[in-house]
């Protein structure tokens, strides 16, 4: 009843139009085609949040750059999958956590740096990373010597793995999807230190934001990941998973 009643508060409150959905696509969890279109395990679970919040809205595909300008700036941005860091904390609204990644540096077996610590990145010639992502922003907090920030991940990957950087600062599930993609799959590199596990969540900007959004979409994810239907797309995404990396 309290999701029904959200619901038609924020039907009366605001349009779908007034709400913008921004990802970055990031597989395996949010896969974009050729033709712009939208699938991964997450979209399917934020879909099924919006439908469940009332919102019909297309998911839009943006850099990590615009899609925190926007968030940051806008009301009644979504945003997901965004890692929580203590930087952002007090930019957003966190929802609900979507996913939990472990953030891990992978070097060419040729190379050896002794990292102990986060801070030793500096040890570290030169570091490839997608482009303002959370672990971007990591490697600058900590002063890494050479940050090759890249558009894509699989372009961060090759860095390393074609002696471009010294390393790549991604993650172990991350790199089971792109290493096939490499020569050799990836098999001369190694993982020489783990970071720490962290959480991405679907997120709501706060300025000027419709309070009944915020609302509506707590309670539809509550409701959502109690469903069967969250545990039937689970479980569905889990086996594509582990087939496509037999």
């Amino acid at each position: 009843l309290l999701l029904i009643f959200a619901m038609i508060s924020w039907r009366a409150a605001a349009n779908d139009e007034d709400v913008w959905v921004l990802t970055n696509p990031e597989p395996p969890f949010v896969i974009q085609d050729d033709k712009r279109q939208m699938s991964g395990y997450l979209v399917e679970v934020v879909n099924s949040i919006l439908a469940s919040a009332g919102v019909k809205q297309t998911i839009l595909a943006a850099p990590w750059e615009r899609v925190e300008k926007e968030a940051r700036t806008k009301a009644n941005v979504v945003v997901f999958a965004l890692a929580r860091t203590p930087e952002r904390e007090e930019h957003y609204h966190w929802i609900t956590p979507l996913t939990a990644n472990v953030f891990t540096i992978y070097v060419h077996k040729s190379k050896h740096f002794d990292m102990q610590a986060i801070s030793d990145v500096k040890k570290i010639n030169s570091v490839s990373v997608l482009q303002n992502d959370a672990r971007h922003l990591i490697l600058q907090e900590q002063g890494a010597s050479r940050i090759v920030a890249t558009d894509n991940w699989q372009v961060a990957v090759d860095n390393v793995v074609n002696g471009i950087t010294d390393a790549v600062f991604f993650s172990d599930a991350g790199m089971r999807v792109f290493c096939p993609n490499s020569a050799n799959n990836c098999k001369d590199l190694v993982r020489m230190f783990i970071y720490q596990k962290t959480t991405s969540y679907l997120v709501l900007s706060k300025p000027e934001t419709n309070d009944t959004l915020l609302q509506s979409l707590m309670l539809a994810s509550q409701t959502f990941k109690s469903s069967e239907s969250f545990e039937r797309i689970s479980n569905k995404w889990l086996q594509q998973y582990r087939m496509d990396t037999d």
